[in-house]
């Protein structure tokens, strides 16, 4: 298995890179969220790694992150989703998105993706919804205060319980975050 490959970028298409590899051109489809974060021609890139067998044609997959590598390999084994369809949903769907989606049974989301259909999402929903993390790790704006979490925990509810509940809850005042979330929590 070749678990990453570095090299430079020779040139950049549509879903796939061409990284020289000791000399070796080197054609790796990625995802569009790998895309649009990759550096121009002739810079080096490190992409984390799938290489898919079948019958005589051997493709390589690449990804910016193992997050995204992990969530590809968990695709391929839904039943009806190769490697192509799989891509498809990671470039349009960011990996937090999709396990909302996973976890809310949203199919409607999933389908976004082309070459998707509400069939082959919900057959994703089923067989994905307990091998994906019940809580989506927040960044950015919807990064909750470790205070604000411990303190729903100690009340009793769960981690994913508290995370839903603070989702939209600014958390700079401990106490105020506390309350607001209570609130939701008691709807």
């Amino acid at each position: 298995m070749i678990e990453y490959i570095r090299g430079m970028i020779e040139d950049i298409g549509q879903d796939h890179v061409v990284i020289d590899f000791m000399g070796i051109g080197i054609k790796v489809f990625v995802p569009f969220s790998t895309l649009k974060v990759l550096p121009p021609k002739g810079n080096i890139v490190k992409l984390y790694t799938y290489l898919h067998v079948k019958e005589e044609r051997f493709q390589i997959f690449g990804f910016k992150t193992k997050e995204e590598l992990d969530l590809f390999e968990k695709l391929l084994f839904v039943n009806g989703v190769g490697p192509k369809g799989a891509l498809s949903i990671l470039s349009v769907i960011s990996i937090d998105n999709f396990i909302k989606a996973v976890n809310a049974g949203d199919y409607k989301t999933i389908v976004t993706a082309p070459g998707i259909g509400r069939k082959t999402a919900e057959r994703i929903i089923l067989e994905l919804k307990d091998k994906l993390p019940k809580e989506v790790a927040y960044e950015g704006e919807n990064n909750f205060s470790n205070d604000v979490l411990e303190a729903l925990l100690t009340l009793g509810y769960t981690k994913s319980e508290a995370i839903y509940a603070l989702a939209d809850v600014d958390c700079s005042n401990v106490e105020e975050a506390v309350k607001q979330a209570l609130k939701k929590l008691m709807k």
